[in-house]
């Protein structure tokens, strides 16, 4: 008995190799199996979900789910010699490093990282809901190098999720017969070899006919090779019908559009508005797209269309903020602002520093300065060293009155290093604005150059500061205090004199400061001639004309900048010491 039972553990010893072997093939091996130099590596994640809402458990079960089972299914439809699936344990321990969850579906530009970093020739990018029947799935091939190059694989719907993967996975199969062509094109046009390359992008097409990526080096080749516009757009526009979403045709049969002239405007909008749902992370073409729109014949005939899709699709954040900015590009602001209320309380990340400076400034378009400082304000909060919010907000305050607030603001900023734009010339502006005396702006003028400022308009507002205390020494002030009026021209000749130097940059400001100089200079020679007839003061006559010669020097300089004046101050001059000279003879002893 003991001899048959240890007969019996010894042959199944014998078979376990065997039996650990085929239960390794059907889990699939994915972490032992090693990837065939030239195979392709293809990265499968979580499915993404359609409800973002954080309660639905369900949905996001559904799509972990469908990764899961997407994996499996492609693993056993092909061999690893032509495409080795990337195992999920390699996956999670990179998600984990990266802080990202590894039960949930990745934004796509997460995954192109991820497979860069794995080294993913291809990735799948899937979503998966929940039906009244069953589930439907769909999914997109990417090639890891171009999110742009994507191979819809198209929408699947069975009352078990397992059957509707298997839908993905052979159009998979099928899609992936036109990889060859695509990568030869690809190779060909790197080498400008364009009747070539075209070939090979045909002969994936005909390999697979409902082809996107072997399309779209097509398109490419025939752009590149300066092929007519027509069959650039022709090609575009069947890569669109397959995939509506691919902005490579979009962005060709726009080209088209605008090439049509102004009958084909309304086209290009509708065109643009698809480009812009296609790409909503692409910052610089939201902006170019928009001004584009804006700038059409019609430009409101995106918002019924934007409106509709909003009302079909409650709670989609990327709608709501196209909604936002097309909005914009038809000038209703009232009803932008509001949508942005709408927007930022459904999703708080799209509160960036491009929301509140358009906010602020869909407000001040309306006049409403007050509100438009509020809205910077609150970008400010949010960005508290946005150099370009903290100077609107304070623009707008400047702009609704607010000066005393606009003043602290900026000195609290500048204090704190925030690298608001033109701080300087803003500061000596609200201070002109707040009727702060002219030796007080030249005051905190020469602190600012100090510091490092010699911007242009820093150093003008300087001299017409000048100009002004010359002006006020040489008007109403003499007839009230020439004490006073001798000590604002003489502050302003300490100025000049700097200014000479140090802030007169061009002709003009060179001309402008001798002009001031010598104007200077002679009514101070004015009031001491005066003073010195009323006291019978020999060495204020001579001070007097001292000041005459400075101005006799300085003058020659001017008329670049006040010819007239400059010809008036030459004759007044004369006069001045021809009157000096005649009273200092009266004096007795006065030389």
């Amino acid at each position: 008995m003991t001899i048959r039972r240890l007969g019996v553990a010894a042959v199944v010893l014998a078979a376990l190799p065997a039996l650990l072997a085929a239960q390794a093939q059907k889990l699939g091996s994915l972490s032992n199996r090693a990837p065939d130099k030239d195979a392709s590596q293809l990265m499968i994640t979580s499915f993404k979900v359609l409800d973002k809402s954080e309660n639905n458990k369900k949905e996001k079960g559904l799509a972990y789910l469908a990764g899961e089972e997407m994996r499996k299914r492609v693993d056993d439809a092909f061999s690893p010699k032509l495409v080795w699936v990337i195992p999920v344990e390699r996956l999670n321990q990179q998600l984990d490093a990266s802080n990202f969850p590894t039960t949930e579906g990745l934004a796509i530009h997460d995954a192109k990282a991820l497979g860069g970093i794995i080294r993913a020739d291809e990735f799948i990018q899937g979503t998966a809901v929940k039906t009244a029947t069953g589930v439907r799935v769909d999914a997109d091939l990417v090639l890891t190098r171009d999110i742009a190059a994507r191979q819809p694989l198209g929408f699947y719907e069975a009352p078990k999720l397992g059957d509707a993967i298997a839908g993905l996975v052979k159009e998979l199969k099928d899609a992936r017969k036109q990889l060859d062509g695509e990568k030869k094109c690809m190779s060909a046009a790197r080498d400008q070899k364009w009747d070539v390359a075209i070939q090979f992008a045909n002969a994936g097409i005909a390999a697979y006919p409902k082809s996107t990526l072997a399309r779209a080096c097509l398109l490419n080749v025939l752009y590149s090779s300066k092929a007519p516009i027509a069959d650039v757009v022709k090609v575009a526009k069947e890569l669109a019908a397959i995939d509506p979403r691919s902005t490579t045709a979009l962005k060709f049969v726009a080209q088209g559009f605008r090439e049509g002239g102004a009958e084909k405007s309304d086209s290009l909008v509708m065109t643009l508005l698809s480009w812009m749902q296609a790409d909503p992370t692409n910052t610089q073409l939201q902006v170019d797209a928009i001004r584009e729109i804006a700038d059409a014949k019609n430009p409101g005939i995106a918002r019924p269309i934007i409106d509709s899709a909003v009302v079909q699709n409650p709670g989609d954040s990327e709608l709501l903020s196209l909604r936002w900015k097309i909005l914009g590009a038809v000038k209703d602001y009232k009803a932008m602002r509001e949508a942005g209320l709408e927007l930022i309380g459904l999703d708080t990340a799209y509160a960036d520093t491009t929301y509140y400076s358009t906010t602020a400034n869909v407000y001040a378009i309306d006049s409403m300065f007050k509100e438009a400082a509020a809205a910077a304000a609150e970008g400010v909060k949010k960005f508290p060293t946005d150099a370009y919010l903290t100077g609107y907000e304070i623009q707008m305050l400047q702009k609704a009155g607010e000066l005393p607030v606009a003043l602290e603001k900026l000195n609290k900023a500048m204090a704190s290093k925030v690298s608001v734009p033109n701080a300087g010339a803003l500061k000596l502006v609200i201070l002109q604005q707040m009727k702060a005396p002219s030796a007080q702006i030249v005051a905190v003028a020469k602190e600012l150059i100090a510091a490092g400022d010699t911007t242009g308009n820093v150093r003008q507002i300087v001299l017409n500061e000048l100009q002004a205390l010359v002006v006020l020494g040489s008007g109403a002030l003499v007839q009230t205090d020439a004490a006073a009026a001798i000590d604002s021209l003489n502050v302003a000749l300490v100025s000049l004199k700097e200014a000479e130097t140090s802030l007169a940059k061009t002709p003009l400001q060179k001309s402008q400061v001798a002009y001031l100089t010598g104007a200077a200079n002679l009514q101070i020679a004015v009031i001491k001639s005066q003073q010195s007839a009323a006291t019978k003061n020999c060495q204020l006559a001579k001070d007097a004309r001292a000041n005459v010669m400075a101005a006799l020097i300085s003058l020659p300089g001017g008329p670049a900048f006040a010819q007239a004046a400059v010809s008036q101050s030459f004759q007044r001059a004369s006069q001045t010491d021809t009157y000096l000279g005649q009273l200092m003879s009266s004096f007795p002893n006065c030389k």
